[in-house]
């Protein structure tokens, strides 16, 4: 039996170098989580929930959001905004957990960032993620993984967005990217 657990805080998307303006509505939690987040779920089985409390264990104060899936298939938070280029840096404090798995039962605790074009059409996605050994989830021209290397523990992020498309994705044109989609992602692929 598979359990998963994606937790975040201070999560802030800004835009240049410049004018550091943070594109997300409510990313730093103090809000309930309906104030700029949208729940989703696909529920075969288990059980769900989306929490967001001023603990969770995190070593710098304030509020922190919670995704977690027992069984198939997946809840996320999301929340897409608009980008005026690709000269942005995400900032989050994370903590990724996964349990159980097996070869017909694997979890995944990931932060999806997805590079969408003017029609909301997937150009690519970098995924911050812990995964069981099973996962059959590959990266490509288009997909790119950062491994999360101290499960379970608090761990500060940055991603600078126009490096790592230049970098990672060479099937994404920055220029084709006028929105990111963020995803705090929790999933297991079977019962």
């Amino acid at each position: 039996m598979a359990r998963l657990t994606a937790v975040l805080s201070g999560l802030l998307l800004l835009a240049g170098a410049v004018h550091a303006d943070n594109l997300l509505t409510n990313g730093d939690f103090e809000q309930p989580l309906e104030t700029g987040w949208t729940q989703d779920v696909d529920n075969l089985a288990g059980e769900y929930r989306f929490e967001r409390s001023d603990t969770f264990g995190q070593p710098d104060p304030g509020y922190a959001a919670k995704a977690y899936k027992y069984l198939a298939y997946h809840a996320s938070l999301t929340q897409t905004v608009d980008v005026p280029g690709v000269d942005l840096s995400l900032t989050f404090n994370g903590r990724l957990i996964i349990s159980g798995g097996s070869s017909t039962c694997w979890p995944v605790a990931t932060v999806i960032v997805s590079y969408l074009d003017e029609t909301d059409s997937t150009l690519g996605r970098t995924l911050i993620i812990l995964r069981d050994e099973y996962c059959t989830w590959t990266e490509s021209d288009s997909v790119h993984f950062i491994e999360v290397t101290l499960p379970g523990e608090w761990t500060q992020y940055r991603l600078d967005v126009a490096d790592e498309l230049s970098a990672n994705l060479p099937a994404v044109a920055p220029a084709d990217v006028r929105r990111v989609k963020l995803e705090l992602f929790a999933y297991d692929n079977g019962t």
